[in-house]
């Protein structure tokens, strides 16, 4: 973190992505992450109200760690620029951003902040290429600042959240052919079948274990080539590793669209209790490739929008359904 006024120098001994991936995963590890605790969903949606923009990927967790109550951030300068004035002795929160350099091909150092950077092929020995290196920057919560206004409640945003979740299923399914049936004793998702397996309703013990459950699942079905196509990423992996990765991924991706939806939020430290103990079992997996923690992270943020996006193209044609509907009757007739 940083303070207002002087930022303490990184830990010289780990790097970005190293620092990232130990903190998510000692947060994992208490079961103390925003996907473990699903009454944090506000957490979750972290935006910067100088840009409009929302924070994407590994940045969305990262921020939803803080425990702060408001969804708003900036960095010191941009709320200077706005007239509003960080509070004395306020924390920053470290966020990260993948930056572009260039370098001399036969420099073999790199960005100090980078942890080792992965740099592009080059033609020619002695030319200039271009790196990437991750690089640590610190934000403020809109709890720290002075003279921010609050965020009003979003347009659009006003419906009943079992409806928007029951939606967001549909649209994958009816635009893309998932089946997804309940019934049996687990929950699944199956390759060959193309198909998601629940247990009844009436098995779960409240509305958000079932729908974080079916939208856990749903996640895993975007794997398909006819879908997100990601099989490719995971077949680099292999063993517990892959496994792992892709329940990290399913799990944060529920997460994030329980949120988004405004699936009504559990309570019941018995959840938290079986979130923390199914992750730890991965934990071991993962840590040792602490690019992990961002490729699932990445991909979570990728899956929550192609899925948002298919109930936004649902939702449109909604009012045109009839129509649609004669058109394709008379091009068949």
């Amino acid at each position: 973190m940083q303070d207002a006024k002087e930022r303490p120098q990184p830990d010289a001994k780990l790097d970005v992505k190293s620092q990232v991936a130990r903190t998510l995963i000692e947060a994992m590890e208490k079961g103390d992450t925003p996907w473990q605790k699903p009454w944090k969903s506000q957490a979750l949606m972290p935006t910067n109200p100088t840009t409009r923009n929302g924070y994407r990927g590994i940045n969305r967790l990262l921020l939803a760690l803080s425990g702060r109550s408001s969804n708003l951030w900036c960095t010191f300068q941009q709320a200077s620029a706005k007239g509003w004035r960080v509070k004395k002795g306020e924390k920053g929160t470290m966020i990260v951003k993948v930056v572009e350099f260039t370098r001399d091909s036969k420099d073999q150092g790199g960005a100090s902040d980078s942890g080792g950077a992965a740099s592009d092929s080059r033609e020619a020995e002695g030319e200039q290429r271009k790196g990437f290196a991750l690089k640590r920057y610190w934000v403020f919560n809109a709890e720290q600042i002075e003279g921010m206004p609050q965020a009003e409640p979003e347009a659009g945003r006003e419906f009943h959240p079992i409806e928007k979740a029951e939606s967001v299923v549909r649209a994958l399914s009816e635009q893309t052919g998932l089946i997804v049936i309940h019934g049996g004793n687990q929950a699944c998702y199956i390759p060959a079948l193309d198909e998601v397996r629940l247990p009844p309703v009436r098995a779960f013990a409240t509305p958000y274990d079932m729908w974080a459950t079916k939208m856990h699942e749903c996640a895993h079905s975007t794997m398909h080539a006819k879908r997100l196509n990601r099989t490719e990423a995971y077949a680099k992996r292999w063993g517990d590793s892959a496994y792992a990765l892709e329940e990290l991924t399913a799990e944060i991706s529920s997460a994030m669209l329980s949120a988004e939806t405004g699936v009504p939020m559990s309570q019941d430290p018995a959840h938290v209790h079986n979130h923390a103990s199914y992750l730890r079992g991965w934990i071991k997996a993962i840590e040792n490739d602490p690019m992990a923690i961002f490729t699932a992270a990445k991909n979570a943020d990728r899956i929550c929008e192609y899925m948002l996006g298919l109930e936004r193209q649902l939702t449109a044609m909604e009012p045109h359904k009839e129509w649609i509907e004669e058109y394709d009757n008379a091009r068949r007739a």
